[in-house]
């Protein structure tokens, strides 16, 4: 049986987020494994796989430099995953080309962690081990704009925010989302609808399976995945990864997403025999 350490920030609120790994854990701690969660740079115990679920988009490199003490690092090839990481459609103030453009902040989730992780090292007087990147929110979520030529200078001139091409899936039904979540050789991929091209979780209407097609395969190892969630859609035949996320939060409990669960968390086999 492995022991396994899952390594978070200082400042994360890991149990009180319900990410999805905590589900997965019980599967593991079921089957005989221990899993220990740690918080910051400490006494890590010693283990025969570490989890790197730090929840920024960039992992300070004190906490990969640290992991590497472990056989199995997962998770450890993926330590940035900001949208001039991960996307393959941002724009340049200087491209050209029609069509409506998406303004989104190059941290994930409009850089909430980062500003949580900040105000925290402020208040207890330590020094930020975050990386040297902007700390900015859109004004509202996803604007959409018609063309570039609407785009403001403010907008090209903020390097916390990204110009993407909007790219949605759509048909007679409405927009569609796909996503994929994965952990090792397991994984469940899911397409969402909803009547808004920004689908959150609120607005999802219908859902049903889906496949996960060779690009989204190829971005994986691109990015060093071991264990997450890729947001994509289908155009013309083609797969369109919008965002990478090592440290996914937990679905709407149900019998249905508890039996999918247990089967994700069987990939913890394939992902003990990793290499670091």
């Amino acid at each position: 049986m492995a022991r396994i350490v899952v390594i978070t920030h200082a400042y994360d609120n890991f149990r009180g987020r319900k990410p999805l790994l905590g589900s997965l854990a019980k599967f593991w701690i079921d089957a005989g494994h221990s899993v220990e969660v740690v918080a910051g740079i400490g006494d890590w115990p010693d283990a025969d796989v570490s989890i790197l679920h730090v929840d920024l988009s960039v992992v300070p490199d004190t906490y990969r430099e640290a992991a590497k003490r472990y056989p199995v690092v997962i998770n450890g090839g993926a330590p940035d995953v900001r949208k001039t990481r991960v996307s393959r459609n941002l724009l340049k103030r200087a491209d050209g080309g029609d069509g409506p453009v998406v303004v989104k902040t190059d941290l994930n989730y409009s850089g909430i962690p980062e500003r949580h992780a900040a105000e925290c090292f402020r208040r207890d007087g330590g020094a930020p081990d975050l990386a040297p990147v902007p700390l900015v929110s859109t004004d509202r979520p996803y604007p959409i704009l018609r063309s570039m030529a609407e785009v403001p200078d403010t907008i090209w001139n903020n390097p916390g925010l990204v110009v993407e091409r909007f790219l949605p899936e759509r048909d007679e039904c409405g927009f569609w989302m796909r996503a994929w979540v994965f952990c090792g050789d397991r994984e469940r991929c899911t397409r969402y609808r909803g009547a808004h091209p920004i689908i959150k979780t609120a607005d999802i209407v219908a859902r049903e399976p889906a496949t996960v097609p060779d690009e989204l395969r190829a971005e994986r190892e691109r990015l060093g995945f071991d264990y997450g969630k890729f947001d994509f859609v289908m155009r013309e035949g083609r797969a369109i990864l919008f965002d990478a996320n090592r440290t996914p939060s937990a679905p709407p409990a149900s019998p249905t997403m508890d039996a999918s669960n247990a089967q994700l968390a069987v990939g913890l086999d394939a992902l003990l025999g990793k290499a670091q």
